[in-house]
C-alpha cells in the first residue's frame, strides 16, 4: 500500500513532468491526495478554479480508465483536445458520434488504450455499455455538475440518478463529484444519491478577493439600462488611468432574449461595440460570436444564460446582470466568470421588483401538471401508431384539450422531460412518437416531480431576492449558503458594496480595494461635476453630486454630467462626506439653500492638481486614514505605479 509520501511524489512528479503546471491552485492538492488515496470526494469549487485537473491528474497516477461524466458535449470536446495535446489517452463517446466511431471507441476501451472516458448521463441508458463497464476495470468515477444530481440543484437532470446504480454495480470505485454550485442541501443530496462513503468534502474559493460584488436597486428598466450604458462607457474612458483594472471587457446578461437584443441595440447606439448571444441564433452564429468574445473583438457581450458553460477567458473585467438569475448558484457561477486572471473585476446585479415575476413567470412555466401530460398523451395516443404526429399538431391539439390553459413553454417542458425519461421520441423531422403509455401513477408521479420542482425553484428564488436585499456582506451571505467555514473568519469581507461605508481598520489578511484610482481622483471628480453644471446655469447639492457620481439619479445625466457613474463603486453617503471635507478645507462653499459652489482655491486645484499632495494637507489625512491600503499603493484595485 501506497505511503503518503509516496502519493505526494507521484502527485508532484505527473503535475511537473505531464501538466506543466508550477504549483497546485488553492486546494487542489488536497483534493488530489484523497482521490488518489482512493477517498470518495465531493469537491465545490467556483467556476474557473480548476476543477478539472483535481480528476485528470489522478486518472494520470491511478490504475485503471477514469470514467467521466459531464453533461455537455462541447465540454467533453475541449477536455479531450487538451488532453491529448498532453498525450494522454483520452476518448469522448456520445450520440453525435457514428455507429463506427463509437464502436471503435468502445474496442479501445475493451483493450485499456484509453485512460479518461466522457461520456454523458444519457449513456447509461445502454446495456451493452453498462456491460463494457463491467468487463474493465474502471480506477475512478468523476462526476463533474454533480449538482444535476439533485432536485434541489438548479439544474436537475433525472439521468443523474442513474449514476449511484452505476458505481454499485462496478463495485463502488473511488468517486470524486465536482460542481461549482451546491448548497449545504444539494451537497448531502449527492453524497446521498452517489452512494459515497464517509466523502472528503472540499468547499473552497468563494471569497475571490478579486471580485468587487454589488447590487444596485431600480425603480424602471429604463434607468436601469442607463446605467447599464453608463456603467461599460465607464470602463472603456477609464481604461487609459485604470489599466490593470479595466483593461479587458465583460459580460451583460439578461433573462430573456428580447431583453437582450433591446440592450445589445441600445449600448451599440452610443457607441459601445457589443457582441449578442441567446439560444435562438443559429449555432454557427453562436461559435462566431463566442468565437470573436474570446479574441476580444467586443466592448462587450450581451448574452442570455445560454451563454458561459466551458468559457474560460481570463480577462473578464465585469459581469452585468441586467435582471435575476435563477438562483444563487446560477448567479454565482455566471458572475465567477469575471476575474479568472486574478486581476480586479465587477460583477454588478442591476435589481428592479419587476425581476422576480419574470423568473416565477419562469417557474410556472417549468412546472407541467398532470392535466398537461394527460393532454399530450390523449393527443398522440388518437394518432396511428408508429405514426410521428408533427410538433405544431400536437401544441395546437393539447392547448385545444386543455381549453388553452397551458402555455406553449409548458408543452414544450413536458415534452423535454418525457423525451429524457424515453416515454416519447422526438425525430429530426419534427415529429413525436408516443414509445410507451405511462400509468395513471406514473403520470401523477410526473406531476409531482414537476410540483416538488417547482418548489424548490421558488425558494431558491428567495434565496436570491435575500441576497439582493442583504443589508450586511454579500460575499459572507454567498459563502455561508454554500456551507464554507470561510464565512465564520469576518464579517465584513471589504470587496462588495455593503462593506464600503465602514471598513475595519488593520484586518489582517484583507485588502481594502477602493477606490480603484489615485486618491486625488476623487476630489477632482466632485469639482468637476459642480463646475459642468454650473457652466450650465445649474447648482447642485451634496445629495445631488453623489447621484451623479454614483449614477443614482438618471435624471441628473444631462449632456453636462460627463462625470455620471464615475465613482459607481462608491456609496452616495461616501461622496456626501467627501464634499463636507471639501467644504471645511475650502474647496468649496455651501448656499443656505444648500446648494455648492466652487471657491477660486478650488478652480486652481481642479486645473492644477496632479496628485494628492496637491489638495490642501486636512484633505489629504482625510483620505488617507479613509483609505489606508489605497493610499499607501497596496490594494489590489490600485493600477501599478
Amino acid at each position: 500500500m501506497a505511503t503518503p509520501d509516496d502519493i505526494q511524489n507521484r502527485i508532484e512528479d505527473a503535475r511537473e513532468r505531464i501538466f506543466k503546471l508550477a504549483a497546485f491552485r488553492s486546494g487542489q492538492r488536497d483534493i488530489i491526495c484523497d482521490i488518489v488515496s482512493g477517498r470518495d470526494t465531493l469537491a465545490v469549487m467556483p467556476t474557473g478554479s480548476g476543477k478539472s485537473l483535481c480528476y485528470q491528474l489522478p486518472a494520470v497516477v491511478m490504475h485503471g480508465l477514469t470514467l467521466v461524466i459531464s453533461p455537455l458535449i462541447a465540454l467533453m470536446k475541449d477536455q479531450v483536445d487538451v488532453l491529448l495535446a498532453r498525450n494522454i489517452p483520452a476518448a469522448q463517446l456520445h450520440s453525435g458520434l457514428s455507429f463506427a466511431q463509437q464502436q471503435a471507441i468502445c474496442e479501445d476501451v475493451a483493450q485499456g488504450r484509453i485512460k479518461l472516458l466522457f461520456v454523458a448521463p444519457e449513456r447509461f441508458r445502454n446495456q451493452d455499455f453498462q456491460a463494457l463497464l463491467r468487463q474493465v476495470e474502471v480506477g475512478l468515477l468523476a462526476v463533474d455538475e454533480a449538482h444535476c444530481i439533485s432536485q434541489w440543484g438548479h439544474d436537475f437532470r433525472p439521468d443523474y440518478r442513474r449514476i449511484g446504480q452505476l458505481r454499485d454495480s462496478l463495485d463502488g470505485p473511488p468517486t470524486i463529484a465536482l460542481t461549482a454550485t451546491a448548497s449545504t442541501q444539494v451537497q448531502r443530496d449527492i453524497v446521498e444519491q452517489l452512494h459515497l462513503s464517509k466523502p472528503s468534502v472540499h468547499i473552497l474559493g468563494f471569497d475571490r478577493r478579486n471580485l468587487l460584488f454589488c447590487v444596485r436597486h431600480f425603480r424602471s428598466e429604463a434607468s436601469k439600462l442607463a446605467y447599464a450604458i453608463d456603467f461599460v462607457k465607464g470602463t472603456l474612458s477609464q481604461r487609459p488611468f485604470q489599466r490593470s483594472a479595466y483593461e479587458g471587457c465583460g459580460i451583460v446578461y439578461a433573462a430573456t432574449i428580447k431583453q437582450a437584443e433591446a440592450a445589445c441595440e441600445a449600448f451599440r447606439a452610443h457607441g459601445i461595440r457589443a457582441g449578442l448571444y441567446h439560444a435562438r441564433l443559429s449555432p454557427e452564429r453562436r461559435s462566431s460570436v463566442q468565437d470573436d468574445f474570446m479574441n476580444d473583438a467586443y466592448h462587450c457581450l450581451v448574452a442570455t444564460t445560454a451563454f458561459g458553460m466551458g468559457v474560460d477567458k481570463p480577462n473578464i473585467r465585469y459581469v452585468l446582470h441586467l435582471a435575476l438569475s435563477s438562483s444563487l448558484e446560477a448567479y454565482t457561477q455566471e458572475s465567477g466568470r469575471a476575474g479568472r486572471d486574478g486581476m480586479p473585476a465587477q460583477c454588478v446585479l442591476l435589481f428592479t421588483k419587476r425581476d422576480a415575476r419574470i423568473q416565477d413567470y419562469f417557474i410556472q412555466n417549468a412546472a407541467p401538471g398532470i392535466e398537461v401530460y394527460r393532454a399530450i398523451f390523449e393527443v398522440l395516443g388518437e394518432a396511428p401508431s408508429n405514426q410521428p404526429i408533427r410538433l405544431e399538431e400536437l401544441a395546437k391539439t393539447v392547448r385545444e384539450v386543455c381549453d388553452d390553459k397551458c402555455t406553449p413553454s409548458l408543452i414544450e417542458t413536458a415534452l423535454r422531460k418525457l423525451r429524457v425519461m424515453a416515454l416519447i421520441d422526438i425525430s429530426s423531422e419534427n415529429g413525436v412518437l408516443c414509445r410507451t403509455m405511462p400509468s395513471s401513477q406514473e403520470l401523477r408521479k410526473l406531476a409531482q416531480e414537476s410540483e416538488k420542482q417547482k418548489a424548490v425553484s421558488e425558494d431558491k428564488l428567495r434565496v436570491l431576492m435575500a441576497y439582493a436585499y442583504d443589508d450586511k456582506c454579500r460575499t459572507r451571505f454567498i459563502l455561508r449558503y454554500f456551507g464554507s467555514k470561510e464565512y465564520r473568519r469576518f464579517s465584513r469581507c471589504h470587496h462588495c458594496d455593503l462593506c464600503h461605508a465602514s471598513f475595519a481598520p488593520g484586518v489582517p489578511g484583507l485588502a481594502e480595494p477602493l477606490p480603484p484610482e489615485s486618491l486625488h481622483f476623487l476630489p477632482l471628480k466632485v469639482l468637476s461635476t459642480i463646475a459642468r453644471f454650473a457652466q450650465q446655469s445649474i447648482r447642485l447639492t451634496s445629495r445631488q453630486v453623489a447621484d451623479v457620481l454614483t449614477g443614482n439619479d438618471r435624471s441628473l445625466q444631462m449632456p453636462c454630467a460627463t462625470t455620471y457613474g464615475l465613482l459607481a463603486y462608491l456609496p452616495a453617503s461616501e461622496i456626501q462626506v467627501l464634499c463636507a471635507v471639501m467644504r471645511d478645507t475650502g474647496l468649496m462653499v455651501q448656499t443656505p439653500a444648500r446648494l455648492l459652489e466652487i471657491t477660486p482655491e478650488g478652480r486652481d486645484r481642479m486645473s492644477q492638481a496632479q496628485a494628492l499632495r496637491h489638495f490642501p494637507m486636512a484633505l489629504q489625512d482625510y483620505l488617507r486614514c479613509r483609505f489606508p491600503d489605497a493610499a499607501a499603493g497596496s490594494s489590489p484595485w490600485m493600477p501599478q505605479r
